[in-house]
């Protein structure tokens, strides 16, 4: 008896450790503002190092509701908006156009052991041309980038149509003409 409750406390142990989510544990490491770069590019936060490849649709629900906390005010849809896997080189940019806030998770490897994730939030402003990321694990010191997940980004400003710069025009002539009428009263 007394060693079927022993087994059962054990089992209820391992039951919970197996349920906690990953992200209550704090990162070995603190991310750095300077593994993010580029044109048109600030880093304005960073979440991170956590332990394993987060950029994944299975954990999104989990990553939601940490970067949730992590980068208040940040509004963050259903799933992950875009993932690039990355074989080498260090620089990427999306194909979904990126703009303003944007928040994003870069997961590099790190050989045995396993690898880490962090997450950036960044204010992408004029003259944007792509993102550069530190190439090598941050973390670990070693192990190169796996992928990049884009979580968030604000909508990208319309592009006025041709019609509506020749309305703006045709109502600025109009404005001149009027004005040119009243100081020649004839």
């Amino acid at each position: 008896m007394k060693f079927s409750r022993t087994l059962l406390a054990a089992a209820a142990i391992a039951a919970t450790l197996a349920s906690s989510s990953a992200f209550a544990i704090t990162p070995a490491n603190t991310c750095s503002f300077a593994d993010v770069s580029g044109t048109g590019v600030t880093v304005t936060d960073c979440s991170g190092y956590y332990i394993g490849n987060l950029n994944n649709a299975a954990d999104f629900a989990n990553v939601s509701a940490l970067l949730t906390t992590e980068f208040p005010g940040t509004t963050f849809g259903s799933g992950i908006i875009e993932q690039i896997n990355i074989a080498s080189g260090t620089g990427f940019n999306f194909a979904t156009p990126v703009y303003g806030d944007t928040v994003f998770g870069v997961h590099w490897g790190g050989g045995v052991g396993g690898g880490n994730t962090a997450f950036y939030r960044v204010t992408i402003g004029a003259g944007f041309t792509g993102f550069d990321i530190v190439s090598t694990n941050p973390a670990r010191g070693r192990g190169g980038i796996s992928n990049v997940a884009l979580y968030a980004t604000d909508p990208t400003p319309p592009v006025p149509e041709p019609e509506t710069y020749a309305l703006m025009l045709a109502g600025l002539g109009v404005i001149g003409f009027v004005a040119r009428r009243r100081k020649n009263p004839t």
